[in-house]
């Protein structure tokens, strides 16, 4: 059983973590995220913020609310670069043995960062773990446990919104960990590549985490690690801030690139054409709703993978000469959920009507 807050190792001996946070546009949050990740309860940690060309005065804020903070880095972008990026920036100029990412409208539990170090330094098989994500304004109700991935390709949500009851209170593998709140060890980033910056955002983390999980590490969920997030709810709508074409397009074209350039070539026959059959009867469900918009995004997304199939067989023959070291069935019998059909039911007719699921 595992107690929250009690240290397993000498606070003496506990490795420096930095912190990264990519601010844009992060007035209502970031305040309230900053002062939190500083009264963390962890002795040795440094914060590299980087604020891609916010215009709502969230830098402004930052700069005076934090200015007598010495364990506070601030890099300013010339213009949004996108999360990929931007957390790449961060961790190349990372000093510590880990890297923390934590999205900005998040706020951390004291405890949060001991209990990822804890479960870190007591296993060195474990490469990447991700917090207990909770809803910011419903603090009983889950925003994320980790996910799996489903024979469809698509990622299967281990709580989607649960209520926290202790169900998911113990630590599993996960294929994917959210950088909304997950820890990495910086020599294994170093070793597989950052972040794709080529995704700019949606299923950047999960490429991360896959390729972790490539090098010969798991990646985990730690429940005793708790942050709360504001996605989803009423302080962070979801159509106010993620449009259409980035929820399409990008979760599209990011879900097919990840499959082509991570899973072996049998596991790859076998689920790419179901995947884009899956999102090409989307496209065709929204035709005939009269969502033509939604249409062209989704075939758009297709067909950027289509065009650049050379560099995405590039990218997938540089990860099993360089990073793979493990077969998909060592991962996948870790990693793979399987659902009923209503499940992938449901969860179309939610992405059809825009609701959660």
């Amino acid at each position: 059983m595992l107690i929250r807050g009690v240290d397993m190792v000498k606070p003496n001996d506990l490795p420096l973590v930095s912190i990264i946070v990519v601010n844009y546009n992060g007035i209502e949050f970031i305040d309230q995220c900053l002062s939190t990740i500083f009264n963390t309860n962890y002795p040795n940690f440094e914060v590299i913020l980087i604020d891609n060309a916010s215009r709502d005065g969230s830098l402004e804020c930052i700069k005076k609310g934090f200015a007598n903070e010495d364990r506070l880095r601030l890099i300013e972008n010339a213009k949004n670069v996108g999360p990929a990026v931007a957390e790449n920036q961060g961790s190349v100029l990372a000093k510590g043995k880990y890297i923390a990412f934590l999205d900005n409208d998040t706020e951390v539990d004291p405890f949060w960062l001991i209990e990822l170090v804890k479960v870190l330094e007591s296993d060195y098989t474990i490469g990447a773990a991700q917090s207990k994500l909770l809803n910011i304004e419903d603090r009983k109700k889950y925003d994320c446990a980790g996910d799996y991935l489903g024979p469809l390709g698509f990622l299967i949500e281990r709580a989607r919104y649960a209520q926290d009851e202790g169900q998911f209170d113990f630590i599993i593998d996960i294929l994917s960990a959210k950088s909304a709140a997950s820890i990495i060890r910086k020599d294994i980033i170093d070793r597989i590549g950052g972040f794709d910056e080529g995704y700019y955002m949606f299923l950047e983390e999960t490429d991360l985490s896959w390729r972790v999980w490539l090098a010969g590490f798991r990646v985990v969920f730690i429940p005793n690690s708790i942050v709360y997030h504001a996605f989803g709810t009423s302080r962070k709508k979801f159509k106010r801030y993620y449009s259409k074409y980035l929820v399409r397009y990008y979760g599209c074209r990011n879900y097919i690139s990840t499959l082509i350039k991570n899973l072996q070539l049998l596991n790859l026959i076998k689920i790419l054409p179901i995947h884009i059959g899956c999102w090409s009867l989307l496209a065709i469900f929204f035709a005939l709703k009269g969502n033509f918009e939604d249409t062209f995004y989704i075939l758009k997304g297709i067909g950027w993978n289509i065009i650049n199939l050379g560099s995405l067989l590039k990218s997938r023959h540089l990860v099993n000469t360089r990073i793979r070291k493990v077969k998909d069935s060592f991962i996948l019998s870790r990693v793979m959920d399987k659902k009923e059909v209503g499940y992938y039911w449901g969860k179309a007719i939610s992405y059809l009507v825009g609701r959660k699921f």
